[in-house]
């Protein structure tokens, strides 16, 4: 703990009683030390106090008031302070003797910093958790103070993301990096040639609103000073995950922070949160093998188009974010009433591209699963209650987005104060360390929660290339568009790679293409043409817009005073695609989930192109009204008529029911029947086509969360604190409640001498689900070799949720993996779900081709197997996995010894101590307190990478604001320790810290520190 005590001490009794000198002339006497000259004594942090006894044989106990002590005996005890200012008074007694301190705490006065450019004096306080409160005058100096400290704590992540953005990893890990710089260079790239960061940056200066450019500016010179001091300190040290890469650098091998550092790394955020890329390629490869023959399907089986590639939720009952409210919730699968599409799509043959869509998607493959892995997508959540629904009667909100658990966290927190009434700057969250402000959080009036809404903003083209009339052989092609040929263009690249230490240590690449290859009104090209039939792929997404202010709409949602002033600042939000929910301190709650969604005329005709599958290139599917070729006006002003009305998009304020949520799944309810087709089940009323399959439409996480709110309001009438804290700790499996009644109608019918451990397997999926399906640890702490909770019910649960998980992995495996095999693609976990669950319903009876067993290479059936049977075989398979390898008696399955998660390095190439753990977790599949391991593994570890980076709860009272954190990690780099405070800890057992917000502060601060200009 870094404090300064000044403490003021005094003898209250050097002889207190029996005064007078002994019989052997020794006066006793009681004395504590230090206690200094004059009564005074200045000490820093926890402090070792010393009792002194003379002529007295009696034991020293010790009381204090105002802090507290690591024992209350002996003759050696260390005082704690209290957080922040305080007073405190050490007493010691022995027999009839006593002394006492009086002691005076205020916290620890850091060196001061000099930060170039600063307008103002910054004073920095931090608290326990060890995150900086930032107090300045003008907003921009606030801003500068987090770049440096931000740099400080987190440089590696910053590095090395601006190195991935950019293009540029190779010049820092070295040959391993290429593949990622090739492939997002040309993702990067806007349709002119331009790098992304760098049109960002031009957006922000051709905005006649400085204040975006001025904070960028800031946050930048920040950074640098932090830069600069170290490389000016003689012997300095690179944070520890340097330490992992091939080559030793050192502070003079780092290059200065840019604006465009910042804006690429928010571009890259949202190009991992928005587009669809890898899973348009998956859906085109499907499609080429089990579509129509009309389309290219080279196996046509419209049974497994209909299961694979589908949009409802599989429950019956869903919440919606913008639903009246819960009209019953049930278990069941979904129900639809028609599984024929009600227009047949346009024909569009797939057959000639298929080799082109298979080596895309290759290609696309590794960096997709680098940035985004299989699984890792589903999760997010965030809900608002209105201050008429919340016990206190101030609105609140709750948010933990679900992305990679790294170490150190991708999160950092700082809370930020300008004192410029102007500013409207009180800020309190966290951001990604090379972001300024903050992304999740809340400000002085407003907070927020944000999560994926899975819009769909990425269009894949197959494209027709042939040579240009009169061009020579090493000119770019032409491509075939609206009946003529239009020339491609060819921007160059310099690619580097880093081979050793220093300047010296880079040199220039050797690539197949040194150059990106752009469709001028589609986008890059992501799969060269084949040079024999001129077959290629490019790619639009509305992120390659780059004239967008996507920073300038969190500023200004970071300084709303209202929630109509955040969603006025929300339209400026362009890409990425979040569900914003919004809730401020006059009670109001909002719902606003704006950003580029591309018109598609084209997508809801008679005979529509379906945009969730790769389209034509020939000019028949564009975006824009009359299928416009450039969306842009000029620098930071896009084409209106480009992107669906902001007033068309699904947003809300102040429901009746008194509550939104999200957890990315379908906000409105119009994909539940739209199983092939993207046009409005009712146009007068519903929105055009948004998205097929949003970001997770299973509705697993999001029915509950309603069910949760819901149930507190029917109980109490109102939603309290512990409500939102017990929602977002919530483990109970909703998947396993809606397998469960199948799996007891396939034991229920199995034939006579079936395997017993069918029908043992069976009853404790019954009795499990019957008791709510809880997914707990089963552990009594968070070690995965630690002792076993033998509570009966947790003994049951937790036993029965491990089974679950198994049987669910081995029936996915065994239905999916070789079907998929023949379509060149793995198992996609989600859509696995939801397939089996419509397999279950009578309507899904015609796509149970999936459970026969095939040849993955020729996909002739090798073994006739029903549904049924997969099930039970999965069952009992599961049952005897778990029996042989864990042990024969189901009291002995801890789900909490297999079911854990270990952040890691942002590299994954470990470094000692930078992967600390595993712990035992908790949750599984799909649960609110997310934890979703791969369900296409083997074996039975069950460890999962991804759950939520920060749990924040903030109750918006406007005189005694209220906000809860969690974060896993530490804030600043560096191995895993176990000292305090142990945030990680604090995680992974669900237990929140209190994050000051505004003035708290002063009352927990423990070091100051002070920023100025030099």
């Amino acid at each position: 703990m870094r404090s300064l005590i000044v403490a003021a001490a005094w003898l209250s009794g050097t002889l207190l009683c029996g005064c007078g000198s002994t019989s052997s002339g020794v006066t006793p006497s009681l004395t504590i030390t230090p206690s200094g000259n004059a009564g005074t004594v200045a000490i820093s942090g926890p402090t070792d106090f010393t009792a002194q006894v003379v002529g007295s044989t009696a034991d020293v106990a010790w009381t204090v008031t105002g802090g507290t002590l690591t024992a209350t005996s002996g003759l050696h005890v260390v005082y704690l302070p209290p957080l922040g200012t305080a007073a405190g008074m050490l007493t010691a007694t022995a027999g009839n003797l006593t002394a006492s301190v009086k002691i005076a705490s205020s916290p620890a006065a850091l060196k001061p910093v000099s930060i170039p450019g600063l307008k103002g004096a910054v004073t920095v306080q931090y608290d326990a958790q060890d995150v900086p409160h930032i107090q300045c005058t003008q907003a921009v100096d606030c801003i500068a103070v987090q770049g440096y400290l931000q740099a400080r704590d987190r440089w590696f992540p910053m590095d090395f993301l601006r190195h991935v953005a950019e293009g540029h990893l190779a010049e820092l890990i070295g040959s391993s990096g290429l593949s990622s710089d090739l492939q997002l260079r040309t993702l990067f790239t806007t349709r002119d040639g331009q790098r992304l960061e760098s049109a960002l940056r031009v957006a922000a200066e051709a905005d006649p609103d400085h204040k975006t450019l001025d904070l960028l500016t800031a946050y930048t010179a920040g950074v640098n000073a932090y830069l600069a001091q170290l490389k000016a300190t003689p012997g300095a040290v690179l944070p520890g995950e340097y330490a992992q890469l091939p080559f030793a650098l050192t502070p003079a091998d780092l290059d200065a922070w840019r604006i465009e550092d910042t804006l690429a790394i928010g571009r890259l955020n949202q190009f991992q949160l928005s587009e669809t890329l890898n899973a348009e390629l998956d859906n085109g490869k499907f499609l080429a093998t089990y579509g129509p023959a009309a389309l290219g399907g080279k196996l046509p089986d419209a049974g497994k188009m209909l299961a694979w590639v589908r949009a409802p939720s599989p429950l019956t009952e869903r919440g919606h974010t913008l639903s009246a409210g819960p009209a019953g919730i049930s278990s069941a699968p979904a129900s639809h009433a028609s599984v024929a599409p009600r227009r047949r799509p346009a024909k569009f043959d797939l057959a000639p591209w298929r080799d082109a869509l298979t080596a895309a998607a290759a290609r696309t493959a590794e960096l997709h699963d680098r940035l985004r892995p299989l699984d890792a997508s589903i999760g997010s959540n965030n809900w608002v209650v209105s201050g008429g629904k919340s016990a206190t009667g101030a609105a609140m909100v709750a948010n933990d987005p679900h992305l990679s658990l790294q170490y150190p966290p991708l999160f950092h927190l700082a809370a930020m104060t300008s004192s410029n009434q102007s500013d409207n700057l009180d800020l309190t969250g966290g951001s990604f360390p090379g972001v300024p402000g903050a992304l999740v959080g809340r400000g002085a009036h407003v907070g927020w929660g944000v999560t994926v809404v899975g819009y769909d903003v990425t269009d894949v083209y197959l494209e027709q290339f042939a040579p240009c009339p009169g061009s020579g052989p090493t000119d770019p092609p032409c491509v075939a568009f609206k009946n003529g040929l239009v020339p491609t263009l060819a921007f160059p690249q310099v690619y580097k790679v880093r081979i050793g230490p220093g300047p010296t240590g880079l040199i220039p690449a050797t690539v197949p293409a040194p150059f990106v290859l752009m469709v001028p009104h589609h986008g890059p090209v992501i799969q060269a043409p084949d040079p024999k039939t001129g077959k290629g792929v490019s790619v639009r997404w509305t992120g390659q817009e780059g004239n967008t202010l996507d920073s300038k709409a969190f500023y200004g949602l970071n300084t709303a005073t209202d929630v109509d002033a955040a969603m006025l600042a929300l339209k400026d939000y362009a890409t990425g695609a979040q569900n914003f929910v919004l809730a401020d301190d006059k009670g109001n709650i909002a719902y606003d989930p704006h950003a580029l969604v591309p018109v598609r005329p084209w997508a809801i005709t008679a005979t529509p192109l379906l945009p969730w599958f790769p389209l034509p290139g020939d000019g028949s599917a564009e975006w824009g009204p009359g299928g416009s070729v450039d969306c842009t006006v000029a620098p930071a002003k896009l084409d209106p008529t480009c992107w669906i009305a902001d007033a068309t998009l699904p947003q809300g304020k102040n429901p009746a029911k008194g509550y939104f949520f999200t957890a990315n799944a379908d906000p409105t309810g119009v994909s539940d029947n739209d199983d092939n087709d993207p046009r409005p089940e009712n146009p007068a009323t519903d929105p055009p086509y948004l998205s097929f399959s949003w970001d997770d439409s299973s509705g697993f996480r999001a029915t509950r969360i309603e069910q949760m709110l819901a149930a507190a309001i029917a109980r109490n009438g109102k939603v309290s604190l512990d409500d939102m804290m017990q929602i977002q700790s919530d483990h109970a499996s909703r998947l396993g409640l809606a397998f469960a009644p199948i799996i007891a109608g396939v034991a229920t019918s199995a034939p006579g001498g079936s395997p017993p451990d069918l029908g043992l397997a069976a009853n404790m999926i019954a009795a499990w689900a019957a008791a709510g399906a809880d997914c707990p640890s089963g552990l009594t702490g968070t070690d995965p070799g630690g002792a076993a909770d033998t509570t009966p019910v947790v003994v049951a649960n937790s036993s029965a949720c491990f089974l679950f998980h198994e049987f669910l992995r081995v029936l996915v495996t065994n239905v999916f993996t070789d079907d998929l095999a023949v379509a060149g693609q793995g198992v996609n976990g989600l859509a696995a779900i939801k397939a089996l669950l419509f397999m279950a319903t009578p309507q899904g009876a015609g796509s149970t081709s999936f459970c026969n067993d095939v040849n993955p290479t020729t996909g002739q059936v090798v073994a006739p197997k029903s549904c049924a049977t997969q099930v039970a075989t999965a069952l009992v398979t599961a049952y005897d996995t778990l029996s042989g390898l864990v042990g024969p008696d189901p009291k002995t399955w801890v789900w909490g010894r297999v079911h854990t998660m270990q952040p890691v390095s942002l590299l994954a190439l470990v470094t000692s101590g930078y992967a600390p753990g595993p712990f035992a977790r908790p949750g599984g599949a799909f649960t609110v307190d997310v934890g979703s391991p791969s369900l296409t593994a083997s074996g039975t570890s069950f460890s999962f990478g991804s759950s939520g980076n920060v749990r924040h709860i903030s109750l918006m009272d406007e005189a005694k604001p209220v906000v809860k954190m969690q974060l896993p990690g530490p804030e600043r780099d560096g191995p895993a320790v176990t000292t305090t405070p142990d945030l990680l800890g604090q995680w992974v057992r669900n237990s929140y810290f209190d994050y000051a917000a505004g003035g708290q502060i002063s009352a927990v601060a423990v070091a100051t520190q002070t920023f100025q200009a030099p």
